[in-house]
């Protein structure tokens, strides 16, 4: 018998696996690797102002990193890229967080669960949310996803015909900083960013069709959510570090036998 907690963790991880790989296309695509990383530090500084007032953490962090993501989404549309507004702003949500958590008192397990990740403490609750972002994900790159593509390769051709940019750019944006803070409880604000990226780019090393970054980036998340937390109940190691650490081994694996291959 799988214990329940070990079963609400696989399916936070597939889940989770299964939303950043879509949403990260996008994320590779337009080079905005540091933009999700920062999104995740901008919600340390929500995490800390929440912990001190004691208004629940995720509402805090998930109002916060949108009001961000669009606050930087204008500065993108006013010619400051997404990844020099959020290099402003990246250090800065660090040190208020910092600073809120220590006035608070003291550090408790829950900040390090929140920096590194705590899969097995996933509730019904946080499976919920999961589950309905997953959704929401799901919906949006079915309707927009090749549509966002074409805008992230050649906008100007997108205008001409006619897809609704703006709109379509900020609701992206939206749904990132969503996911983002609804995968902190999983991996952690250090190791979000590795799941948006890592399997779109090991998708990349071995296709360079866009479609099949979509369907075959979320196995790779998938499977080394399975791998991950298989080791991490074995061998007592952190459970989010694992899953990105097989991520990691798995794209440097893809990239010499590709690279052996071609050579």
């Amino acid at each position: 018998m799988i214990p329940s907690f070990l079963m609400r963790a696989v399916l936070a991880g597939i889940l989770t696996g299964f939303v950043t790989s879509l949403i990260g296309v996008p994320v590779v695509l337009r080079r905005m690797a540091f933009f999700g990383s920062g999104i995740a530090h901008v919600s340390f500084a929500g995490i800390g102002l929440a912990l001190f007032f004691g208004f629940d953490p995720f509402l805090i962090s998930l109002i916060l990193a949108m009001g961000t993501a669009i606050v930087l989404g204008y500065l993108a549309r006013k010619g400051v890229h997404e990844d020099v507004g959020m290099g402003i702003l990246f250090s800065l949500s660090m040190a208020i967080g910092i600073i809120f958590i220590s006035l608070r008192g003291k550090y408790t397990g829950d900040i390090l669960a929140y920096l590194f990740g705590d899969i097995l403490a996933v509730t019904e609750n946080d499976l919920k949310i999961l589950l309905g972002v997953s959704i929401i994900v799901l919906l949006f790159t079915v309707l927009f996803g090749e549509r966002l593509v074409y805008m992230t390769l050649d906008e100007e051709f997108s205008k001409v015909m006619g897809i609704p940019i703006v709109p379509i750019y900020f609701l992206y944006l939206l749904i990132l900083a969503t996911v983002v803070v609804v995968s902190i409880k999983v991996l952690g604000i250090i190791l979000v960013s590795a799941m948006l990226v890592i399997p779109v780019a090991t998708t990349m090393v071995l296709f360079r069709n866009y479609k099949k970054m979509f369907t075959i980036s979320p196995l790779f998340s998938i499977g080394s959510v399975f791998l991950g937390l298989t080791l991490s109940y074995y061998f007592d190691i952190p459970s989010g570090a694992s899953i990105v650490a097989i991520l990691g081994g798995v794209f440097f694996t893809t990239l010499i036998v590709r690279g052996i291959k071609n050579g």
